[in-house]
């Protein structure tokens, strides 16, 4: 039964990368032949921190251990309320028993790089205009939420064989997840909020927050030696600077008054 529950998760694991990788390549290429045109695409960076919301973390919401992150985005702005974003960031993910006294015991600690790709929308409480002509511009700003997929990768580094006191259900629970086989990509939900400033028509600030909800309990490595009923969550925040490509003007052709049409 578990060998068929795995064959089933690795088979729409990797269907699920393969969907994440054509959305990738069709989003370049979308951005690649309109936007550059048209003056919709930005292309950016971001810096930050990652934090850890799994088993090892009492918190849904804080993480007691934050990690350098960063990452480069591609953005494709629909309308000055709209927003695509591809993104691909780079994070880790830390936690251990000894930040909270009823879990000394247990002794528990993971480390677990991650790499993700996400595409998401973003949407403006106010418009982010973007006048035609450059000196009409006005810097504006505005809160933003996003909500989007993704398929995030880990390589989880687990340290389960330190137990100051040795619990039956927790070295039970360690022994399976030593054992465990599970697929280290997986699927993500990414959402959040932020703050969006354009003090000039080529450049796009964001300050955000961004939580990750998951499908799986084992990008920590850890699953039945703590809570195996609840799926593992991280996060990102930072900001990010993007640089968004000029419209091309407009060419008017103009008669030659020299030149005579022959009858």
């Amino acid at each position: 039964m578990e060998a068929i529950l795995f064959d089933f998760l690795a088979l729409t694991t990797r269907k699920l990368t393969f969907v994440m990788r054509s959305i990738f390549f069709y989003f370049i290429l979308f951005i690649a032949s309109k936007g550059h045109a048209q003056g919709h695409v930005e292309i950016g960076a971001f810096l930050g921190a990652s934090g850890y919301l799994g088993d090892l973390n009492k918190s849904d919401w804080i993480s007691k251990e934050s990690k350098p992150a960063f990452g480069v985005l591609a953005r494709y702005n629909l309308t000055d309320f709209i927003a695509l974003r591809l993104s691909f960031l780079h994070g880790q993910l830390s936690g251990r028993d000894s930040h909270y006294a009823d879990r000394t015991f247990r002794n528990f600690s993971t480390i677990a790089p991650i790499t993700e790709v996400t595409l998401q929308a973003e949407w403006h409480f106010w418009p982010l205009l973007q006048p035609r002509l450059p000196r009409n511009f006005e810097p504006t700003f505005s809160p933003f939420l996003f909500l989007g997929i993704g398929l995030a990768h880990t390589s989880p580094k687990p340290d389960l064989d330190n137990m100051i006191i040795l619990k039956p259900e927790f070295v039970q629970g360690a022994a399976l997840d030593k054992n465990a086989t599970f697929s280290s990509y997986h699927a993500v939900i990414p959402f959040g909020a932020g703050m969006k400033y354009r003090p000039h028509p080529q450049w796009t600030f964001t300050l955000e927050a961004a939580f990750r909800l998951t499908f799986s309990d084992y990008l920590d490595g850890i699953s039945h030696a703590a809570n195996p009923n609840k799926p593992d969550r991280y996060q990102f925040w930072g900001v990010t600077v993007a640089h968004r490509f000029r419209k091309q003007p407009f060419i008017f052709k103009r008669n030659d008054p020299m030149r005579c049409k022959s009858i």
